[in-house]
């Protein structure tokens, strides 16, 4: 059975220590005009900006997928504002808040966008936008790139196994499970 193409970008799943995610987020603030040919959804890679609010709560934008990027985690989901209480998803060129798992010790799911092998376990990678993401479901347009599995150093991610579901075969759109290689909060994070 082929496994079905849902892009999602990344969702956390559990700890590296086996544990299951928790659910735990850190409000964080994108401030207007900051990434204005990209929105922000649920799923997609963050880092620092290096401000913040005027309360203080720390400044993120979407990370850049590419090899010897970092980031401090990951949107799990959208604040709603008061002139949208259903709100999935924040203009790249608008102000708002995200919840961000920045645990450095979580393992997330995402799918790849071409055939992985397990051969391909224990390699490194990036991500890729495959597509904007959608305005209507909130989903994230970010998927492993598959083309970028290897054993680069400064890649964003590291290839840890696949989901073990039904519905996920070795092949292509496989779901794999990740963790984040130069996370911004990790004790061996080199500042870059």
């Amino acid at each position: 059975m082929a496994n079905v193409s849902r892009v999602n970008g990344l969702t956390p799943v559990q700890h590296i220590s086996g544990a299951p995610f928790n659910g735990q987020t850190t409000k964080m603030y994108h401030a207007a005009g900051t990434t204005v040919t990209h929105d922000l959804f649920p799923g997609d890679p963050v880092i620092m900006s290096g401000s913040g609010d005027a309360k203080g709560i720390p400044s993120v934008v979407k990370a850049t997928l590419a090899s010897g990027n970092d980031t401090c985690g990951v949107i799990v989901s959208i604040v709603p504002d008061a002139d949208n209480l259903s709100r999935t998803w924040i203009d790249g060129a608008s102000a708002g808040y995200v919840n961000v798992c920045t645990d450095p010790s979580v393992i997330y799911e995402i799918q790849s966008d071409l055939t992985l092998a397990v051969t391909d376990i224990g390699q490194n990678c990036i991500g890729i936008q495959t597509s904007a993401g959608s305005r209507t479901t909130g989903a994230s347009g970010i998927e492993l790139d598959g083309s970028e599995v290897g054993t680069t150093a400064g890649d964003m991610f590291k290839i840890l196994g696949f989901v073990q579901r039904e519905d996920n075969a070795v092949g292509t759109d496989v779901k794999v499970l990740v963790k984040i290689n130069d996370h911004q909060f990790a004790d061996n994070h080199d500042g870059v």
